[in-house]
């Protein structure tokens, strides 16, 4: 089931589960481990951030938000940007971008 999940609990009441929680997934140009471990740490200083990793390999941050929260898609672009890796396209529930989001 990717969507929510149906529990019945007691006498027949029904609770519906949280559904998958949003990520943010950042793609850049290069990635070398040194500087991915750095950007992981400052992803982390973001407001919002609950958990950021990084996958040299394909070349991608995925970054989890705090529950209930939104994260800005700009916030977690410049983070990429000002630590040495150059963002191309970051896709999460505010929308895709192959360019610097405007918020």
């Amino acid at each position: 089931m990717a969507a929510a999940m149906m529990v019945v609990i007691g006498f027949g009441a029904v609770v519906q589960a949280a559904g998958p929680t949003p990520t943010t997934a950042i793609a850049t140009k290069k990635m070398c481990p040194v500087c991915a471990k750095k950007i992981v740490a400052k992803l982390h200083q973001v407001d919002g951030v609950a958990k950021a990793q990084a996958d040299v390999q394909s070349k991608t941050f995925v970054v989890v938000p705090a529950s209930g929260r939104v994260l800005s898609p700009r916030a977690l672009w410049e983070t990429v940007e000002k630590n040495g890796e150059q963002p191309v396209r970051l896709a999460g529930p505010s929308g895709t971008f192959n360019e610097k989001p405007r918020f």
